[in-house]
Parts: structure tokens; sequence; C-alpha cells
């Protein structure tokens, strides 16, 4: 069931694919990637700006006031906002030439979760990786197209995708800590529908919200595993969505126009940067601790 609520559009730059929006709660800043042409975007108080990186990114997290931090396929990195220097914190695959990074995201003990992939999407692939307190581990193996960690404290579970398979995963999570307790469980699957689960981000209230990338929209899941509602992008390729604003109560959700070249506009053009103000009660992502 779709909620009643029209999309607005915050950038109107087309994303060959917008990845990774991340609402900076220090800058009241919002970042996102269009990752395939190394640019870093920010929209802050109603301008965006662009700066080309040097590598390709795939995810972002924060660090602090003046730091992100930046997965690539040589590792994990600190960019310093105002300089762009990027500073080598631990080195992810970086011999294997056959995989790059993707998804990625901070989780609430301080660490870093990202995935890795081969560059040609071949399956099982990749993995999750975890970077806490200076220690890397290789935590789930297998992957074909890691997408989709996020975290809930509360319950302390994280979630995750694999795109290819089109399913979503839940692990249990030690409450003091944020390692893994156990092995990843089927939480939702979505093999029977002609989309792919991709970027996600879970709410106030557990529930995870999942861009359906060929869906046209971001699915809200309770956290029992129920279909609360959907979010129409006007757009088929969603591919995440972030909470922001002031309050954490505003959506915004990246998209791509990759392969959409004949596929019709409605009112949104592919591959811009949406938002829905006032719209859910989200909660801030947060800092990573270096």
């Amino acid at each position: 069931m779709m909620k009643n609520m029209a999309v607005q559009v915050l950038d109107k730059t087309v994303n060959f694919v917008g990845e990774s929006p991340l609402w900076h709660p220090q800058r009241n800043t919002l970042y996102w990637l269009d990752f395939p042409n190394n640019i870093l975007f920010s929209h802050h108080d109603g301008h965006s700006k662009q700066v080309k990186l040097k590598v390709m990114v795939t995810a972002l997290g924060w660090i602090d006031h003046a730091h992100l931090l930046m997965a690539t396929s040589e590792g994990l990195f600190k960019y310093h906002i105002d300089s762009q220097v990027m500073t080598l914190i631990v080195n992810i695959e970086d011999q294997l030439t056959t995989n790059r990074s993707n998804d990625g995201r901070a989780d609430p003990w301080g660490g870093f979760w990202v995935g890795t992939m081969n560059v040609d999407a071949k399956a099982k692939c990749g993995a999750f990786y975890r970077w806490h307190n200076g220690q890397l581990r290789k935590l789930i193996r297998e992957l074909s197209i890691p997408n989709g960690m996020c975290f809930d404290k509360t319950r302390s579970v994280g979630y995750f995708a694999d795109s290819l398979e089109q399913k979503l995963y839940v692990l249990k999570l030690d409450v003091d800590t944020g390692w893994p307790t156990s092995a990843p469980t089927l939480f939702y699957d979505f093999s029977e529908l002609a989309v792919s689960p991709d970027g996600a981000v879970v709410d106030v209230h557990g529930n995870i919200w999942i861009a359906l990338w060929d869906g046209g929209e971001v699915m809200c899941i309770s956290p029992q595993g129920k279909h609360l509602h959907s979010v129409d992008t006007d757009t088929p390729r969603p591919t995440c969505p972030a909470f922001g604003g002031s309050d954490a109560t505003t959506l915004f959700v990246t998209s791509a126009a990759c392969e959409l070249d004949k596929t019709p506009v409605k009112t949104v053009q592919h591959g811009t940067t949406l938002f829905y103000p006032s719209y859910c009660s989200g909660v801030f992502e947060p800092a990573v601790t270096v």
C-alpha cells in the first residue's frame, strides 16, 4: 500500500548511479555519490556542490565535523572535507584486482561494514567486512552483490541484502561490541518479484526502509518481516534511502539513470536525488570511531 506523498527533487543532476546518501548531523549536510563517475555531492541550505574524486568511492560514513569515511576498491580512507585529502585507514582486498567495494555503513558501536564484489558481478565472489577498534574481520562470505547493510541497536541485529539473490538477511549482534553472535538467516525474500533489494536504513521503530532497484519504490518492512507500506519514487531505480534534516524526519533517496535511456520519464528524471520532508521517524547515522 503506497503512502500518499508526492516525491520532491532535491538535486536535478542526473547520476549514472547515485548511491550512499548520508546526512552529516554536525554539518547539516547531505552527502552522496555518483560512484561510477567518481563524484561526491553535497547539499546544504538549498545549495548543491560537486567534488571530482581521484578514485571510485562506493560508500560513505562520517567521522567528525571535518572528516568523512570513504570505501574504495583499496580499502577505507579518512577524507578531509575541506582539503579533500584522503588518508588510508585500512586496506581491504587491495591486491584483488577482480573485486571492488560496494555498499557500506557505520554501525552504532562505532564500526564500519563494507561489502566487496566482483567487478563483473560474478556470483559468490564478494563478502562483508567489519572494521572496528583497529580490527578488520571478514564476516560474511560468498556474496554476489552485497547491499542493504543497516542496523537496529535496540534489538541488537543487523540486516544485509544480496541483490543478485534478491534476498534480505538478518544477523544477530552482540549488544556490547556489535560483533555477530549468529549466522545470517533469511529475513525477506524478493525472488518472486522483478526487483533487486538495494540500500537500506532502519528507523526509530526498528522498521527497515529498503530501496528496490527496478521496483520504483522504497519498501518499509517491520522488525517482524511484514511489509508495512511503500514509497513511490516515480523512477524505476531508486538505490538507497537516508534519514536527515534537523530532526531526522526527512527521507532522502538517491536513484540511478543506468540503462534507462529508453524508459519514459513520469515526473521525476531518472538519476536525480529525491526527498520527502516530514515523512518518517528516522535516526541519524552514527559516527565511525577512528
